[in-house]
């Protein structure tokens, strides 16, 4: 009898090493933190004076804004920005009384990469606003133009930020952001945040920054809401199938650069 028993209690403790243990449960993973990866050290970066441009660098018309020179995967590369003065435009016959006195200023970005025989133009931008009685703008941001590498390709990218605009008040000016790897464009189009009562941009600046596109203007307009336009830009259609981190870069530079004054036109 005892011998069944004590069969019986090694029989039981089979059982329970066989059965299976309730794990606790698991503490979630923590999320990775996403980091960008970093810029260019400003070292890589040099700043040129006009008679310092490698020849073959075709200077824009205009006076020169900025002028880089780095080195990456494609070689030597050379960025030249230039800017006209305002300009008077003789008016038309046929144009109203309004448009008297009108002005005009252009904006040239162009880069470029030494090539065997010489240097060649990689990409070129140019932008204007023309037909303007009222205050011309037409600038980069100062301090707002970057050389990165975002998706550690070997291949740099050359952001431009700049704002333009024909105003009479204090409304927002056009502001784009463009971002160029190699010939490839992207771009962010909105409008800055302005500084118009006693309330500090940064205040003014709005949770959500995209997208106007999906605003019915009219009808906040119409409510007399043009806070709707302050530091917002229309969509991001130019990143699609573009590196994440473009894009995750380019919403935090407009962030940083649509609530920055902007210079007047010289």
């Amino acid at each position: 009898m005892r011998q069944l028993s004590w069969l019986g209690g090694l029989l039981l403790l089979a059982a329970c090493a066989d059965e299976p243990r309730q794990q606790p449960a698991e503490a979630a993973a923590p999320r990775p933190k996403i980091e960008l990866p970093a810029a260019f050290e400003t070292s890589q970066v040099r700043t040129l004076t006009a008679s310092q441009l490698p020849a073959g660098v075709v200077l824009p018309a205009g006076k020169l804004q900025e002028a880089r020179q780095w080195e990456d995967a494609n070689g030597t590369n050379v960025l030249v920005v230039t800017r006209t003065a305002e300009q008077d435009e003789p008016n038309a016959p046929d144009e109203a009384d309004e448009a008297e006195g009108a002005r005009h200023v252009e904006l040239y970005a162009r880069q470029y990469v030494r090539r065997p025989g010489g240097y060649q133009l990689l990409w070129k931008l140019q932008d204007h606003v023309g037909h303007c009685p009222l205050d011309l703008a037409l600038s980069l941001l100062p301090g707002s133009t970057a050389i990165t590498d975002l998706d550690n390709d070997g291949h740099t990218e050359t952001m431009l930020v700049y704002a333009l605009g024909c105003r009479g008040d204090v409304s927002p000016l056009e502001l784009k952001l463009i971002l160029h790897e190699d010939a490839a464009k992207y771009a962010l189009r909105g409008n800055n945040v302005v500084q118009y009562d006693s309330l500090p941009i940064s205040k003014r600046m709005p949770a959500t920054i995209c997208c106007l596109d999906t605003v019915d203007e009219k009808r906040a307009e119409a409510r007399g809401d043009y806070s709707i336009y302050d530091g917002r830009y229309h969509n991001e259609k130019d990143f699609r199938g573009a590196p994440p981190a473009f894009l995750r870069f380019a919403r935090q530079q407009w962030r940083r650069w649509s609530a920055q004054p902007v210079p007047e036109v010289e």
